[in-house]
């Protein structure tokens, strides 16, 4: 997981080479710009072609950059609320077992605190199997 501070965001201007989005896209973009550049010296240079920008133009950029960046923002929502739903149910169902499980087990079996003490682990070591850190595995 990814530690962000937003009050030391001057940082991550230079450090945004490290990502990896940024990696698997650099040949698509340095494609794109020679394309883009060969695509305008033709117009301007070679057919003199001059086009006059007009505002609708921007504004219509930035109707359809808005609308983009919603769609990714309710995107980015409905997963963060599908896995709170998904950590809720499995508290819940931790909670159910150790309840049944407490009810059923009587208070003189040995291995009954070591019981409870596993079912308490679970959650932990799903969230460390799912961010991939093994060290919580080992001591388990």
């Amino acid at each position: 997981m990814v530690q962000y501070n937003p009050k030391e965001w001057f940082g991550l201007i230079f450090t945004f080479h490290q990502s990896d989005t940024f990696r698997k896209l650099f040949w698509v973009m340095v494609s794109g710009a020679i394309y883009s550049f060969a695509l305008a010296y033709l117009e301007i240079e070679v057919l003199f072609l001059n086009y006059k920008s007009t505002p609708a133009l921007h504004s219509i950029l930035g109707f359809v950059l808005s609308i983009l960046l919603v769609f990714r923002t309710n995107t980015a929502y409905d997963r963060w609320w599908e896995g709170r739903k998904h950590w809720g149910a499995l508290t819940n169902y931790s909670r159910s077992l150790a309840i049944k499980l407490h009810s059923i087990i009587p208070n003189t079996h040995a291995e009954r605190a070591a019981l409870f003490e596993l079912i308490g682990l679970n959650p932990k070591v799903l969230a460390a199997h799912l961010r991939n850190k093994k060290s919580l595995w080992y001591r388990c």
